[in-house]
Formats: C-alpha cells, structure tokens, sequence
C-alpha cells in the first residue's frame, strides 16, 4: 500500500495545480440493495430492512490529468461515521476516465485499490453477526476495528457544471449485493484546460 501512495506523489509533484481538480463532498447515504442482516444495529436506517441508511462523513479528492484532459489520477481520502454510528476511514487511489462530456454534464468512471477501516461491529456482542467481509485486528491506539483491502473498486462520478471552474459532483460507489455509496459535493477545477475528451474527427473549417 506505501509503494502505492509514493507512486502517486511522485505523479504529483511536477506543476501540483496544473490541470488539476479539489474536491470536497458529504458522504450522507448508503444503499443496501436487498436489505441488510444487521439492520437491528443501524441507528439512522430509514426502512426496517436498512435499504437506504443516513451517513454523516466528509470525502476529499485531489484528481491530477496526466493525458491531456481525459485521463488522470485521483486519491480519495474520507472520514465518517458508519452505518452503525462508529467511526470509519477510507483511502483511494485509481485511474479514471472521461466517459461523457458535454456543456453542461460530464460523467467518469474510476478503478483502483482502496483501504477501509472502521470500529469493530463485535462491540455489539452476540447481536452482531460477521458476513465475512471485514478482516479483525486489534490496534493500541483504536482497540479493535475491522478492515478490508480491496485490490480495486470502481467509483461513478458526474458533474454538473456550475460555471468553468466550478462543479456540482455526485459520486456513487457501487458494492453490490452489500453496500452503495453515494456522495454529493463541489469540484474546483486548477489550470485552463478543456475537460472533453478529444474528437475523433474535427470537420474542416
């Protein structure tokens, strides 16, 4: 995971804000598409079955372009609070691309490994039952949490574009069947640069 994060700041320290974008949303949503087993342990679900759950949780972004204005690589880093009300962290890293631009709408897609943390669900006791997703360890600092490293996870994000510099940014992170995230928040682009993708065929004046 280090040699991840050094080949990303290595990527970054030439020209930091050329052809660059900040981002900052409110993570305040998470959708369990068939229901969640533990939803007897989700304080701001808004279903019995814990389909749709409340979040509170800030993600910040740093996107640099490395292809002209379509391709580029982005770091998440984000803390919030779980669906069960503890405390978790998240940190990503991936590739992502321009799918769709337009005047007003662009849309991208983004793959790459992310980290995830959170207070242990075992604090519950024997009402908690482990799906098996998350590894178990047990820190000095934080007491016991639960974590998983995924080699890749996809992120969906469109923008919907405020004025040149400025964007409203909707991101979802898709974990079908247990968990989607979405997020919503505001994207200021660095640089003068174009953000379509570039045309296949350019008529002739």
């Amino acid at each position: 995971m280090r040699s991840l994060w050094l080949a990303f700041a290595l990527c970054m320290t030439s020209n930091l804000f050329a052809q660059s974008t900040i981002t900052v949303k409110y993570y305040g949503l998470t959708i369990h598409p068939f229901g969640d087993e533990t939803a007897h342990l989700q304080p701001r679900k808004l279903d019995n079955q814990a389909r749709l759950v409340l979040n509170h949780g800030v993600f910040v972004g740093y996107e640099r372009y490395l292809n002209k204005n379509w391709i580029s690589v982005k770091t998440i880093q984000g803390l919030f609070r779980d669906c069960s009300n503890g405390i978790g962290f998240v940190s990503h890293i991936g590739g992502r691309a321009t799918l769709y631009d337009s005047e007003k709408h662009r849309f991208a897609i983004g793959v790459g490994p992310t980290f995830i943390a959170r207070e242990s669900w075992r604090r519950f006791g024997p009402t908690y039952r482990s799906s098996g997703f998350f590894n178990e360890s047990t820190t000095e600092r934080w007491g016991p949490v639960q974590w998983k490293f995924a080699v890749y996870s996809v992120d969906l994000e469109y923008d919907f574009k405020l004025s040149a510099k400025d964007n409203l940014s909707i991101s979802l992170t898709p974990g079908i069947p247990l968990a989607n995230i979405c997020s919503i928040g505001w994207k200021h682009i660095f640089g003068e640069f174009d953000l379509r993708p570039p045309s296949i065929y350019v008529p002739k004046p």
